[in-house]
C-alpha cells in the first residue's frame, strides 16, 4: 500500500532500491499516475478482484481520482503506476492528512489501495523498492507518521508490508495497533425498535455545529483520530455525493444531550462493488436468502455480474461504548433503510467491542482486519505507545480515528 513517483516517465527519476541488493525488474517502471489516466487507472483497480467464497470487483471509474478528491487536494495525494511494456500494471496511494495522535496534533498519511495485475509480480516489485517508496511519498506529503488497514486473511499483502525479512532491513516498520471486524448488517427481515432511555432524530444544518464538536471531542481521544474542525467536516457535507446533515442519526438523552451518532452512506459514485461470484459457502447463502427475502419483502442478493449496493455508516461516534446508544441508532437506520436498494450496513467494530451487544437479533457478518501505523525502523515512533493496548471495555480503551467510508 505504499507509494512512489519514480522512472523515467513524467519528469520522474530513476529507481534506487534503496534497501536490497537487487533493484526492481528493469521492465517495471514506477512513476507519479497522471489525472489523464483516471480511465486507466480505474480499469486496472477493477481487474484485480477480491477473491473469496464471493468474488467481487471494486470499481472506481470513470474518474479513479473522485474518491480521493473528496477529502483531499491534489497535492495531499501521491498516487502512483506501475508501468511494464508501456501500459498500467499497477497502482498504489498515499493521503497526507492532519491527525490526532496522543492528543497532539501530526502531518500523517494513509496507505492504501495497492493493486497488481497479472502482467506484474507484486513481490518482485515491491520487495525491493518499498523503502525508497515509502521514504519519497511521505517526503512529498510532509507525513511523520503513516497507517494502513490490511485483512487478515491477505497473505500477500501481510508479506508484502508486515513481515520482516533480512534482505531488506529498511523495509517500513508496520506495527498492529488494532484487530477489528467491518461488519455487514444484513438488511433482511423486519426488526422492532428496541427500548432505549434515547431518543434518536435525522439530522438538521442547525445541528452540524454541535455535531461537529461533539465528533471532534471523540477524535482527539484517538490514535490517528480526524482533525475535522478546520473545514473538513464542512467539506465532507459539501463534497461527499450524496451526504447531508439529514444524512446523520443523533441520539440524545432524556436532557436533550447528544451521547451517539452516525450517517449511512452510499459510496455508489465514487466506488461500487460488482459481483463476479457466488463460490462454495455463498452459494447456499445466495439461494436461502433468495427465498427468504421473498417471504420477507427485502432486497435479494444481486445475481452475478450486478452491483452489491451497501451504504456504510460513517461518523460512528458513541464515546461512552454503551451498546444502548447503538442500538436505538442502528435500529432508526435499519427500519429506514431495510427494504430500500441496500444489502446491508457496514460499520467498524472490533472483536470484544463493548458496543457489539447493540447488533443482537441482527443478521450480520464481518471481514477480519488490522489496523497498523506504519514507520521506518529507526523512527522515535516505531516504540511509541499509541494507548491501543487496552482492551475494550476497560479504562483507557480508544479506537483509532478510523473512517471506514474511505477504507
Amino acid at each position: 500500500m505504499e507509494a512512489r513517483g519514480i522512472g523515467p516517465k513524467s519528469g520522474a527519476r530513476e529507481v534506487g532500491g534503496g534497501d536490497s541488493r537487487e533493484g526492481p525488474p528493469s521492465d517495471v517502471t514506477i512513476r507519479l499516475a497522471r489525472r489523464d489516466e483516471r480511465e486507466e487507472l480505474a480499469a486496472v483497480y477493477a481487474s484485480v478482484t477480491m477473491d473469496a467464497d464471493l468474488k467481487l470487483a471494486v470499481e472506481r471509474d470513470p474518474d479513479f481520482f473522485a474518491l480521493y478528491d473528496m477529502e483531499h487536494e491534489p497535492n495531499d495525494q501521491h498516487v502512483v503506476a506501475f508501468e511494464r511494456e508501456g501500459r498500467v500494471a499497477g497502482v498504489s496511494a498515499l493521503l497526507g492528512r492532519e491527525a490526532y495522535v496522543g492528543k497532539e496534533r501530526i502531518r500523517t498519511a494513509y496507505s492504501t489501495d495497492t493493486r497488481f495485475t497479472s502482467a506484474i509480480r507484486g513481490g518482485r516489485v515491491l520487495g525491493p523498492a518499498i523503502a525508497g517508496c515509502f521514504s519519497e511519498g511521505s517526503e512529498r506529503l510532509r507525513a511523520e507518521l503513516t497507517h494502513m488497514i490490511l485483512f487478515d486473511g491477505n497473505k500477500a499483502a501481510y508479506k508484502a508490508f508486515v513481515a520482516r525479512d533480512p534482505r531488506f532491513p529498511n523495509k517500513p516498520l508496520c506495527r498492529p495497533l488494532r484487530s477489528f471486524a467491518i461488519t455487514n448488517v444484513l438488511l433482511a427481515h423486519p426488526r422492532p425498535i428496541r427500548n432505549t432511555p434515547f431518543t434518536v432524530t435525522r439530522g438538521t444544518p442547525a445541528e452540524m455545529e454541535e455535531v461537529l464538536a461533539f465528533l471532534e471531542a471523540d477524535q482527539r481521544t484517538r490514535p490517528f483520530g480526524d482533525v475535522l474542525c478546520e473545514g473538513r467536516f464542512a467539506r465532507r457535507l459539501e463534497r461527499w455525493p450524496g451526504f447531508s446533515a439529514e444524512s446523520f442519526y443523533l441520539a440524545r438523552s432524556a436532557r436533550g444531550t447528544l451521547v451517539g451518532c452516525f450517517a449511512p452512506w452510499d459510496a455508489h459514485p465514487v466506488k461500487r462493488y460488482r459481483v463476479l461470484e457466488y463460490r462454495g459457502s455463498m452459494k447456499a447463502v445466495k439461494l436461502g436468502y433468495g427465498l427468504a427475502s421473498k417471504v420477507l419483502r427485502s432486497t435479494p442478493l444481486p445475481a452475478p455480474g450486478e452491483l452489491l449496493r451497501y451504504v456504510y455508516a460513517t461518523h460512528l461516534c458513541v464515546p461512552s461504548h454503551d451498546p444502548r446508544v447503538l442500538a436505538a441508532l442502528l435500529d432508526r437506520a435499519y427500519a429506514d433503510l431495510r427494504g430500500g436498494p441496500h444489502s446491508f450496513l457496514m460499520l467498524y467494530l472490533e472483536h470484544d467491542d463493548p458496543l457489539r451487544p447493540a447488533l443482537r437479533g441482527y443478521l450480520a457478518s464481518g471481514m477480519n482486519a488490522t489496523f497498523y501505523s506504519v514507520c521506518t525502523p529507526d523512527s522515535p515512533w516505531a516504540t511509541y505507545d499509541f494507548g491501543t493496548d487496552a482492551k475494550p471495555g476497560t479504562p483507557g480503551y480508544v479506537r483509532p480515528g478510523f473512517e471506514i467510508a474511505l477504507a
